[in-house]
């Protein structure tokens, strides 16, 4: 979106306001787009082995071109303003690239909206873990937050190559790491979280069950 038009200008719907507001764009970059009602549309098309690579470089391309005429991004799959620098983009901070489904969340469940651009399965992260007595118990949604993203780092990192059903252990390091934390590099690997990972054809979803507590697994 640009305050000027272009040589080239498409013109698509865009998400209203509230919208691109619940899925994490800022007063700020709400203001800007308002002042940019001219459009150019960026596509991106790749194999699933070279996805995440793609769209990380058209995510690049997008910042430049807006850097370059005063404008503003905004990404149609989530949807959201991208709010970063191109020298911000980063595959391995993997927050940039989902956000959360608000009706999961009235469930207590966290399911993302985004991995699709990576020829993924969207993640679902029950809201629950066993409590060791046969019954279930909530986990605090900022700690099971913080392991999806530390699990949606691992599957960017290495999908298509290895098939993400099954069992897998996440580290402190890579929640740090697809948090964005820039103390990543140093956080320790030895310490990780058991989860279990199901494809569920139905939803087309990974179904994702924590078999331990993030609370006590990981930041005691």
């Amino acid at each position: 979106m640009t305050p000027e038009p272009l040589e080239h200008e498409d013109h698509l719907p865009l998400p209203n306001a509230a919208l691109l507001r619940a899925h994490g764009t800022s007063q700020v970059g709400l203001a800007r787009l308002e002042r940019c009602p001219h459009q150019v549309v960026l596509q991106s098309q790749a194999p699933v082995e070279t996805a995440a690579a793609a769209a990380r470089d058209a995510r690049i391309q997008a910042l430049e071109m807006a850097a370059r005429h005063d404008g503003v991004v905004v990404e149609l799959l989530t949807p959201r303003v991208v709010e970063l620098t191109s020298e911000q983009v980063s595959l391995a901070h993997a927050a940039q690239w989902y956000v959360l489904d608000h009706a999961a969340l009235l469930d207590g469940d966290l399911v993302t909206d985004g991995l699709a651009q990576f020829g993924l399965p969207e993640v679902r992260v029950r809201g629950t873990v066993p409590d060791g007595r046969g019954a279930e118990r909530r986990i605090d949604r900022a700690m099971s937050s913080a392991v999806l993203a530390g699990l949606v780092h691992r599957l960017i990192a290495e999908w298509p190559a290895q098939d993400p059903v099954g069992e897998a252990t996440i580290t402190l390091s890579d929640i740090a790491f697809g948090l964005g934390d820039p103390q990543a590099d140093v956080t320790p690997r030895d310490r990780g979280i058991r989860i279990s990972i199901d494809y569920v054809p139905d939803d087309h979803v990974l179904g994702v069950e924590l078999l331990e507590d993030p609370a006590t697994t990981l930041f005691v």
